[in-house]
């Protein structure tokens, strides 16, 4: 049972689902504080009605049941509005104060396996709550605690599943409760599709719509379709790009010599679009959403505006194709998503959400007979949506190593032929990127990746910095009190270093790390750093538990003598005690002639002889030669 009392924050209007489940829960024994807050309520508004409710210290967990579908609702429902209202919710949480982990529930959002329940468009819509929520893993840390897909129905038994994740024991942090109990999310190598024969499952030929296919990676997949037998492309285009866009496409597609149609129209001219999808005789074969735009803020920074730019973008268009082919016969419809939906990224709550939903479209439409596939790409060298060279070099350095053209392709040549619902295509160095991303917050998602788990347990510290450890405290026992400006000095320097500067001057002593430009990447080198410098076993957590350079100046001062100089004090103390207590007492409590045997054991020598100093002398001498801990537990009772 979860310890505490819970925040459960609910919509204002009544439902049989929501009002249900909160009766289970205290049914079950979860102390429930009940909050409904209304739809529509800024940032500062939700806060100050949190805030209420946040003063009793006693609050250990907020679960929120924003998400989870509205029976009484006849409408659509709107997933850039459903995260628009969690988003809402978690800025709101931290201008409030609050500090207990925010779980949020959903129900159909994800699937479990093929005899899940069919998902509708409330369950696609939900699944916005799964990408906003793995970006705010990695930006609220320990504010986070994670997702969990309530089943169809749930029952007494799914609500005692429900409040034994919210423990917390079992880290996991996105699951599904269903009859056959509780499901986990992981992360698994795809095998390599079976091909018959070399042909491919799925041979592009007729007309095929790509979204997007004029620039990055659509125009990369235009040239693909082109190439394995597409007669006549439809590329649609957005406003930003420029005009000439096509017209290299068609160049670049007429020297392929295949004899390729290339058409195009605007993105936004729905009329235009679906006269080239529905032109007689020339029937659509395959849709290829490639669309995309990638806006990088942090959550606080995000606002409704942001939200709906890239929904509008990403999948307004999407479901718009599901619903405008629906009667067509296709044989390919392909979302091009992103790793930001399938494990997160800080900076992209909104399209890390945008493409959750994309991926729960393809399940949708899978379910009504639509060969749908999902592919979440990760970097290319050229082209693609926010992907300048200072972008791509970070990436580099983060561990997502951006493909060539040529590479892309020919990965979606393979993907297209496996029959799998989702499927991640991205060169990855674990060793650089696993470290960092858990550094702060461990993600059992990669757990099933022999890559990631050897990289992670490869950065573990080893036992060998013991003698570094040492050493340092040896130096500044010398040096006295010098020992905070070392300490600053090598602190300062190692953080310089991470963030590229020479000397110790990139960072000032009171200096927020994160003012100075540190990211996970850098927390993890920073720490990794000091580690072998000082030889310690450092938290993944320092610069958030020590958020300056001073801060970990002074914690590592308490690691590396304090623990020392209390085992003096307490020596010192016992020695002293011991002193105090007159010949008679001790010889009365029976532990004399234990302290005499002990003394000659630590003496490595007969007891004082008859013509020696007595009994009374030698108990004044053994009090400067004994082991604390040896004299404790063998004179006071654990024998000689």
């Amino acid at each position: 049972m979860p310890a505490g009392r819970w925040l459960v924050i609910t919509p204002e209007t009544a439902d049989v689902l929501r009002d249900g489940l909160l009766d289970q829960l205290r049914a079950n024994g979860l102390d429930v504080v009940p909050c409904a807050v209304e739809t529509g309520l800024s940032r500062d508004e939700l806060a100050r009605r949190l805030g209420g409710f946040l003063t009793d210290d006693g609050i250990a967990g907020i679960l929120s049941l924003l998400a989870l579908p509205d029976r009484m609702e006849s409408h659509r429902p709107d997933a850039a509005a459903l995260t628009t209202s969690t988003l809402t919710l978690i800025q709101a949480l931290a201008a409030a104060g609050a500090t207990a982990p925010l779980w949020c529930l959903t129900q159909g959002a994800v699937s479990v396996g093929v005899r899940d329940a069919v998902a509708g468009p409330a369950h696609v819509a939900q699944a916005a709550v799964w990408g906003l929520g793995r970006a705010a893993a990695l930006e609220r840390l320990n504010q986070w605690g994670g997702l969990i897909d309530l089943p169809a129905e749930p029952d007494g038994r799914a609500v005692r599943h429900l409040l034994g994740v919210l423990t917390g024991v079992s880290g996991e942090d996105q699951v599904a409760i269903r009859r056959t109990g509780v499901h986990v999310r992981r992360l698994r190598r795809a095998p390599h599709p079976a091909g018959t024969g070399g042909e491919r499952q799925w041979r592009p030929h007729g007309t095929v719509l790509v979204t997007g296919g004029a620039e990055g990676l659509g125009r990369y997949a235009s040239l693909w379709l082109a190439r394995a037998g597409a007669e006549r492309l439809v590329v649609t285009t957005s406003g930003r790009e420029p005009g000439e866009r096509v017209e290299s496409l068609r160049d670049e597609v007429a020297k392929l010599d295949k004899g390729t149609v290339v058409e195009s129209c605007a993105d936004a001219d729905r009329d235009a679009l679906a006269g080239l999808v529905h032109a007689p005789g020339r029937p659509l074969t395959a849709v290829v959403h490639a669309a995309d735009l990638s806006l990088t803020s942090l959550i606080d920074e995000t606002g409704d505006a942001e939200v709906t730019e890239v929904f509008r973008a990403k999948v307004n268009t999407a479901v718009w194709l599901s619903e405008l082919t629906a009667d067509l016969p296709l044989d390919a419809f392909i979302v091009f998503s992103s790793i930001a939906g399938i494990w997160g990224g800080g900076g992209q709550a909104a399209y890390g959400a945008a493409n959750a939903v994309l991926d729960a479209l393809v399940r949708r439409l899978r379910a009504d007979g639509v060969p749908a596939q999902a592919i979440a790409w990760g970097a290319l060298t050229a082209g693609g949506a926010g992907m300048d060279e200072e972008t791509l070099a970070q990436l580099r350095r983060r561990g997502v190593i951006p493909m060539t053209p040529d590479t892309a392709t020919a990965a979606l040549d393979q993907a297209v032929q496996a029959a799998t619902e989702s499927v991640v295509i991205a060169d990855m160095d674990w060793s650089a990127f696993i470290v960092p991303f858990t550094s702060a917050r461990t993600s059992p998602l990669f757990d099933d990746l022999p890559e990631a788990a050897a990289a992670i347990e490869a950065a573990q510290p080893s036992d060998d910095f013991a003698e570094s450890a040492s050493s340092l405290m040896t130096s500044l026992r010398a040096v006295g009190a010098e020992q905070d400006r070392i300490l600053l000095r090598l602190v300062r320097s190692q953080a310089s270093m991470v963030l590229g500067h020479g000397g110790a001057d990139g960072i000032g002593a009171a200096q927020a790390f994160q003012e100075a430009g540190f990211d996970s990447l850098a927390a993890v080198n920073f720490r990794n750093s000091l580690i072998t410098a000082t030889g310690l076993r450092l938290p993944a957590t320092l610069i958030f538990d020590c958020p300056t350079p001073q801060a970990v100046v002074a914690y590592l001062r308490s690691e590396l003598l304090e623990a020392e100089d209390d085992a003096d004090v307490r020596e010192e103390d016992v020695r002293r005690i011991l002193a105090s207590v007159p010949y008679q007492r001790l010889k009365e409590a029976g532990v004399l002639e234990t302290l005499l045997g002990l003394a000659d054991a630590e003496a490595g020598g007969a007891r004082a002889s008859d013509e020696g100093p007595g009994p009374e002398a030698a108990a004044d001498e053994l009090i400067d030669i004994m082991d604390v801990d040896s004299l404790i537990k063998r004179a006071l009772g654990s024998g000689s």
